[in-house]
């Protein structure tokens, strides 16, 4: 199916191997060339962690996959008042995330790029702390360093939030995940919403 830039859809009930039977293929794909990057769009978190899961899997067999979990920015974001609410626009005279975030970045991606292959919210949110700089933006950068990018629906179909940075990418393979279990591949160059 991804060779021929054909579609699959299919629905089975939890816990059948969903993930890991898209994922698998998805990434011979992208070791044999059909693809230089998968992005894997859910609509809920606990989609994400089976993902992330399932790439720790193929990890422990010996995959080399860099892949990266994006977390929405109300989530990620540090700058929080007293009761864990997000504090106010984020700018850089009002945190010092923020503030100087562009001449610490190199350091921080560096640094996290180094650690390991899989990026959870909880790795990028220690090096942001260590390195003093946006985990948002953080997170954003290192998308482009990964093989891998496992985030939100919107990140694709939203105008105020999608990847921009790869708005051009021509060789892209994305399996979506639906709340009703349904996986949708599409080809490069079209997104098509599960059904």
């Amino acid at each position: 199916t991804v060779r021929d830039e054909g579609r699959l859809l299919c629905q089975a009930p939890t816990g059948i191997g969903k993930t890991i039977s898209t994922l698998y293929p998805a990434v011979k794909a992208l070791g044999e060339g059909y693809t230089e990057k998968l992005f894997y769009l859910t609509a809920k978190t606990i989609t994400r962690q089976a993902t992330m899961d399932a790439c720790e899997k193929m990890a422990a067999q010996g995959l080399r996959l860099r892949t990266i979990v994006l977390t929405a920015k109300d989530k990620i974001c540090f700058c929080r008042d007293a009761d864990g609410n997000r504090n106010g626009e984020c700018n850089p005279d009002g945190c010092p995330y923020a503030k100087g975030h562009f001449s610490r970045v190199n350091d921080a991606l560096y640094d996290l790029l180094g650690r390991c292959d899989l990026y959870s919210r909880a790795a990028v949110e220690a090096c942001a702390r260590e390195h003093r700089v946006c985990p948002f933006e953080l997170q954003l950068d290192a998308t482009l360093w990964c093989d891998c990018i496992v985030g939100d629906y919107n990140y694709l179909f939203d105008p105020q939030v999608y990847l921009r940075r790869f708005s051009t990418f021509r060789r892209a393979l994305t399996p979506f995940s639906s709340t009703r279990r349904t996986i949708s591949w599409t080809a490069p160059g079209r997104c098509i919403p599960p059904l």
